[in-house]
């Protein structure tokens, strides 16, 4: 990996253990953040603070000085709804990654590992898992979300050059122990092993360990080929299954309870209503529910093969994230 390195996003669930792992390295990582990120996270790390945020060009710019490789994993992450919201992400997650990696590329930087997301590569209506080829007209999630990030994604890719290497790593639902600010599988989990989830629903997910997406990102830098997306997936499971692992590790039972599809998009529809009166965001839009009878599994044989890329098994990292949450330290 060429170094100095600069990460983006240490603050995050991802990019927090990507720090880890360049520390374990020996490696003091360069920290640029968004402008909410949470700086008291950073305390936790061996980092270098860049002074400002993402979405001030010159301390982007200052951030980029010297870069040998910058790993951006820094985005607005939202389920959510509304032109508000979409202008956000797309300022955040398309504009504000082209100007990273423009800046970047200008200030001498050899490679780029950009974080993309599953979910812009496809869900299958079929029980099957998809790879890094998958056509997004047939496999499509047409959920804001998932627009912006495979709009930001191709944009990084397409920013590519000789002199200047770009490849994404686009990691599933992803689980883990030292969770510094409650990610959303962690949440999942703990509602399960504190009984306070009362339903599944049969939705299909690739299940990935945190600690394996890290490896990823860094051997993405180190062997990773240009232009090239890689898919991070651990094992691909259903929600009634990974309920049943979480319950049974946990000693609690689990819920079997399947609401109504319909039910469903009436609770989310009166939500968004609920918010457009209160001129906010909702925070979750029917069109997530499209996700419901489908399949969120990928096929990782690509970052297996090119990257030497590994996950444990789902039962370490269930264990491992529910010891945490039982006990956080």
């Amino acid at each position: 990996m060429d170094t100095p390195v600069l990460l983006t996003g240490a603050s995050g669930f991802l990019g927090y253990h990507v720090a880890k792992k360049l520390n374990e390295a020996g490696v003091r990582p360069r920290v640029l953040e968004l402008r909410d990120g949470r700086p008291d996270v950073l305390n936790r790390l061996n980092v270098e603070r860049c002074s400002g945020h993402l979405e001030e060009p010159a301390s982007v710019r200052a951030a980029c000085s010297g870069v040998g490789t910058v790993l951006h994993l820094a985005f607005k992450v939202s389920v959510g709804g509304g032109a508000k919201l979409l202008e956000e992400m797309q300022r955040i997650n398309v504009a504000g990654t082209r100007q990273l990696l423009e800046t970047a590329a200008a200030c001498g930087a050899r490679r780029a590992v950009v974080a993309g997301s599953a979910l812009a590569v496809g869900v299958n209506r079929n029980p099957k898992p998809l790879d890094e080829s998958a056509n997004w007209a047939e496999h499509a999630f047409d959920l804001q979300y998932a627009n912006v990030r495979r709009e930001a994604e191709l944009s990084a890719l397409a920013q590519a050059s000789s002199n200047f290497a770009v490849m994404t790593v686009c990691p599933a639902f992803t689980f883990g122990p030292d969770d510094p600010v409650g990610a959303p599988a962690n949440k999942l989990v703990q509602a399960v092993i504190s009984k306070k989830l009362r339903f599944t629903l049969p939705i299909g997910f690739g299940a990935l360990d945190v600690r394996d997406f890290a490896s990823g990102v860094v051997l993405a830098a180190e062997r990773g080929r240009s232009g090239q997306r890689y898919l991070l997936s651990g094992e691909n499971i259903t929600v009634n299954e990974l309920l049943e692992q979480v319950a049974a590790i946990a000693g609690v039972r689990p819920p079997r309870f399947v609401p109504p599809t319909a039910l469903l998009r009436a609770l989310v529809g009166l939500l968004e209503f609920v918010s457009s009166i209160r001129g906010k965001s909702a925070p979750l839009t029917r069109e997530v529910l499209q996700v419901i009878g489908r399949y969120a599994w990928y096929d990782t044989t690509k970052a297996r093969t090119e990257l030497g890329w590994s996950s444990r098994p789902l039962r370490e990292t269930l264990t491992d994230t529910i010891r945490w949450l039982q006990n956080p330290q």
